[in-house]
This record gives structure tokens, sequence and C-alpha cells, in this order.
């Protein structure tokens, strides 16, 4: 049987699924701020698994609710972001040749041939690279979010 905060972080990856989407679809920019709508509904997500939890309200019982919704939205997210990558590879062509102009404008110690070279390991390794930083991202907001809701509503509840 699966729990009520795994099916809320169901719900809240496949809505923050449904936004990257839109937002692709829509055009909108890699750099436009409503690609932060994403982490919005993530941690809203959290917030939502947590609020709703019914008996036990100590820090524990809360942080285990929170935890449980963001695993599973993050893994939605990776599986989300590997499959963006890899049907995209163009996106990611354009990415490394964008990486490589700025290295060419600042070179720093590096020859031309080295920073070629350097877009070639970068191109080899972009989606790993890509997961990686969707993890510790997720991972690391969803612990906060979490830890911060915990025992602010452990906190209220005892008064």
């Amino acid at each position: 049987m699966i729990s009520n905060a795994t099916r809320k972080g169901l719900v809240t990856g496949i809505l923050m699924i449904l936004a990257g989407f839109i937002l692709q679809l829509s055009g909108t920019p890699d750099n436009s701020p409503l690609h932060f709508i994403g982490y919005l509904l993530y941690g809203a997500g959290i917030v939502w698994a947590m609020y709703r939890t019914k008996g036990n309200k100590t820090f524990g019982a809360l942080f285990n609710e929170g935890f449980r919704c963001f695993i599973v939205a993050t893994l939605l997210m990776v599986v989300y972001t590997w499959i963006f990558w890899v049907a995209n590879p163009k996106k990611m062509d354009e990415a490394v040749a964008m990486q490589k102009e700025v290295q060419l404008k600042t070179p720093g110690d590096r020859t031309p041939l080295e920073i070629d070279q350097q877009a070639k390991d970068t191109r080899k390794y972009f989606i790993p690279m890509v997961i990686a930083g969707t993890v510790f991202d997720f991972l690391l907001i969803g612990v906060v979010v979490t830890t911060a809701i915990a025992g602010t509503l452990s906190l209220s509840k005892k008064n």
C-alpha cells in the first residue's frame, strides 16, 4: 500500500514535470525566472504532505512524511531530467557550445586546444553531471524545507 506522503510526492513530481513541459512548449527562455515554478511546486508539495499528517505530530513523524514526499518527487525529476536531455541532444550541444564560447573569450591559462578538448569531455559527461546536479539540488532543498516545516509544525502543536 502506498503511503499518503508517497502519493503526495507522486502528485508533486507530476505537477513539476507538467510545469516543465508547459514552459518548454511555450518557448520560455532557459534563464527565465518562470523556471523557478518547479521549485515552488516542490516546496508546496512537501508542505502539503506534512501539514495534513494525521496523528503523531512529533518532529520525527513530520520529517518522515516530508522525506517520503521529497524522495519520490526527486526520483521523478531525475527520470524527467534524463529523458529531457536524451531526447534533446541539440539543446545539449547548444549548452556545451555556449560554455565553450565563454571559455574562449576568457581563456585564462588554457589554450584553445585545451578548451576544445574540455568541451568534448563536457559533452561526454553532460547528462551524468546534469543528473547529479538535479539530485543534489532537490535533495538539499527537500531536506531544508522538510526540516524547517517539521520543526515549525512540531513546535506549534506543543503550544
